[in-house]
């Protein structure tokens, strides 16, 4: 091979080289902001589990609310019934 065409392969080498620097970087930073983000998703879920369960105990609450309702209908339907 000549010169000038291992000077061309030296410079594509380099330029890769330079290139693939850049994608460490990147990766680097992107690492930290990714650390970040789940120490805060971390914070936000741990301030939601008090919501999540007052939400579960109202749910609860509304269908005991409407069994009850549904046996009382029941009873008020067998006694127009019954008489």
């Amino acid at each position: 091979m000549d010169d000038k065409r291992l000077d061309r392969i030296e410079k594509k080498l380099d330029d890769t080289n330079e290139h693939l620097s850049s994608i460490d970087v990147t990766l680097a930073a992107q690492h930290v902001s990714l650390k970040e983000h789940i120490k805060r998703s971390d914070m936000l879920e741990a301030k939601l589990a008090p919501v999540e369960k007052h939400v579960a105990m109202v749910s609860g609450a509304l269908k005991l609310i409407g069994f009850m309702a549904a046996i009382i209908a029941i009873i008020e339907g067998a006694k127009v019934i019954l008489k």
